[in-house]
């Protein structure tokens, strides 16, 4: 099974406190959720990377903007420092996006994951985490193979592009003044 997140929550391993939101988006022409999270205090910075590379992507100051399109299988989260420059964008692939009886919006990640960074770099990550679910039967190979095929669709049809990404947080984040 894929891992349950919910909008507007945090690790309280590496986060002390935030502040968070949770909108609809329809005001902006697109249908479904979007949470704004100000990192207010951290239990320490959070690393991810090589030595060589490493990024810093949770720290007190930062915030994070996440978008959970409904009747889609991906969720983008937009990184940003306390000069509110972007860090990167996360892209989730998703089993399914809905809406638990409590009325909180989540996705359970299917693994597959990709960064855009700035400078327009796309990396992937967890192929092997998902080929390791598809073999111990977590992930079904329908799952397996959606999984592949939205990462593939989101790239060629520019959703991963800094131009767009840029565009659309911009977009999201007016709802948040």
């Amino acid at each position: 099974m894929g891992r349950k997140k919910y909008l507007g929550r945090y690790d309280k391993d590496l986060i002390k406190s935030i502040e968070s939101k949770i909108v609809r988006t329809d005001k902006i022409g697109v249908a479904g959720y979007a949470s704004h999270v100000k990192i207010l205090e951290v239990n320490r910075p959070f690393m991810v990377g090589e030595k060589s590379s490493e990024i810093c992507i949770a720290d007190n100051g930062y915030s994070e903007l996440t978008f959970l399109p409904d009747d889609k299988n991906w969720q983008i989260t937009a990184i940003y420092d306390e000069h509110d420059e972007i860090i990167e964008w996360y892209i989730d692939v998703t089993r399914k996006n809905a809406v638990d009886e409590e009325g909180n919006p989540y996705c359970d990640d299917l693994y597959l994951d990709a960064a855009l960074m700035p400078d327009g770099r796309i990396l992937l990550f967890d192929e092997a985490e998902l080929e390791n679910a598809y073999n111990t039967g977590s992930v079904s190979r329908i799952e397996f193979d959606m999984a592949h095929e939205v990462m593939k669709q989101l790239i060629d049809d520019k959703i991963i592009d800094v131009t767009y990404m840029s565009g659309f947080c911009e977009k999201l984040l007016s709802l948040f003044k």
